[in-house]
């Protein structure tokens, strides 16, 4: 039961509750139960903590589809989440070593696996929201995540145990607040982009928003027309470029509706970032375009990272037993290369919804550009707190990749977000409205592009000379 409250206290480090420190707090006290038991109790308090963490974390998921999708991965993340606290029984400096680096093996391995992975509720992410934000720029989520847990395990050395000796990782942590934002490499070259960010909003939350696309896409071309008439715009404020979320035209933009959207981009004078859904060998493909003026589409990008259960089923015929709603998902064609929008000085990574959990994906596409859009759809989780989890996602994607990026939601959170992960402006949720402001073209690459990948190499390198010394000692019996 204790084991329950404790994942429940963790999981009020993200929204709506989004008090960071919980997070530590919450893992001084598993690690307090799970020190020096039994294996098997260490598995078992492990598995009911990570429980407590991932049903309230991942209960948006149940928004339309009921409750067995929603158990189903909240028990799957956390049987993933879970094997941290078979380390719980280390001492001293190897604890504060072994427990943090297998926290960082496991979220890569929920990052990457089964079905692409689903790296939600990653500790690193509530960094942002910390005095030590900037270890995200320095080490990535991984170094953040470690960060996280290091400090949990301090908590409980320090005030649970009453070791004093072990104080000083506190203060080395919070140092990291005298951090500035560190780049590698940048060319002088740094401008501002002016963007408008259409929030065009849906007639109805919910799964059906499919059969409402002809509104939805009526609800952007109409709003994205009359730009000028918005009381947010500052007077004289003239866009560079215009965006669309995802799926603000589930009719077919590059067939159905390329006409009308044709005529909005011409009519504007200005290029527009077309969220929308296309077809690729009778397949649907969620795409990002590039249109200009008197022009056709000039850049597309087909999302390469689909969202398993959502736009691709694996397991088909058991899903469809579970729960009948699956029958309605049809498999997507994923893309397979990154694609940078120019428009005047700025090279735009699109990235679509749920990408931005990607390392990988992100790492390796964002050198070659100076801004991102993260186009999303948050309809169809209606009124819960995964648009405000996602939008903390985002922040930290922000500060880690050096980057300024324009959040696009169809209902919200729409936002402007600087390379340090403030949100510089935002639209109010679940009403139609259009965004304004200038992004910061930044050419900056942090040290995180190639650190991360290197923490994750060294907490791997932890964990395997572990198992390899347990081994080694079971079977030579060496005490």
């Amino acid at each position: 039961m204790f084991a329950f409250l404790y994942g429940i206290l963790a999981q009020m480090a993200f929204a709506p509750v989004d008090i960071w420190i919980f997070f530590p707090i919450a893992i001084a006290l598993i690690i307090r139960r799970t020190h020096n038991k039994p294996f098997k109790t260490r598995a078992f308090d492990g598995f009911v903590f990570a429980l407590g963490f991932t049903l309230p974390l991942l209960h948006w998921s149940s928004a339309y589809v009921g409750i067995w999708p929603w158990l189903i991965l909240s028990f799957g993340e956390a049987l993933l989440i879970a094997p941290f606290t078979w380390f719980s029984n280390q001492k001293g400096w190897k604890l504060l070593l072994i427990v943090p680096s297998s926290w960082v093996v496991l979220e890569w391995l929920r990052g990457n696996y089964p079905f692409g992975g689903f790296g939600w509720g990653s500790a690193g992410f509530i960094a942002v929201n910390t005095h030590f934000s900037q270890i995200l720029s320095l080490g990535g989520v991984p170094l953040a995540s470690f960060t996280v847990i290091l400090l949990g395990v301090s908590c409980y050395l320090i005030f649970l145990k009453f070791n004093l000796r072990y104080f000083p990782l506190i203060l080395v942590v919070f140092a990291n607040i005298l951090i500035p934002n560190p780049s590698l490499i940048s060319d002088g070259s740094d401008t501002n982009l002016k963007i408008a960010a259409v929030q065009g909003a849906v007639p109805n939350l919910g799964l059906d928003f499919n059969s409402q696309r002809m509104a939805v896409l009526n609800n952007h071309l109409q709003l994205t027309k009359n730009w000028n008439t918005q009381a947010s715009r500052s007077p004289n404020f003239e866009p560079d470029l215009f965006i669309w979320p995802e799926n603000a035209s589930d009719v077919n933009p590059l067939t159905e509706a390329r006409k009308q959207i044709a005529d909005v981009v011409n009519f504007l004078g200005k290029p527009l970032i077309v969220g929308g859904v296309g077809d690729s060998n009778s397949r649907p493909t969620n795409l990002s375009i590039l249109w200009e003026p008197n022009s056709d589409p000039t850049s597309i990008y087909s999302k390469r990272h689909l969202a398993p259960f959502g736009e691709v089923m694996p397991l088909r015929s058991l899903a469809e037993f579970v729960s009948p709603l699956a029958k309605n998902v049809t498999d997507f064609q994923s893309g397979d290369k990154p694609i940078i929008f120019e428009v005047a000085q700025s090279k735009i990574l699109p990235v679509i919804c749920f990408e931005i959990l990607d390392d990988s994906l992100l790492r390796d596409s964002i050198k070659n550009s100076n801004m991102i859009v993260a186009q999303t759809n948050n309809a169809t989780f209606g009124k819960s707190a995964e648009s405000d989890q996602q939008l903390q996602i985002t922040q930290a994607r922000a500060i880690e990749l050096g980057r300024s990026i324009v959040v696009v939601s169809t209902v919200g959170n729409t936002a402007l977000i600087d390379d340090n992960g403030k949100i510089i402006s935002i639209l109010p949720k679940y009403d139609p409205g259009i965004l304004f402001g200038e992004i910061n073209l930044s050419s900056s690459n942090t040290y995180a592009l190639w650190l991360s990948a290197w923490v994750e190499q060294g907490c791997f390198a932890v964990i395997v000379i572990l198992l390899l010394s347990v081994l080694k000692r079971k079977y030579f019996r060496l005490p």
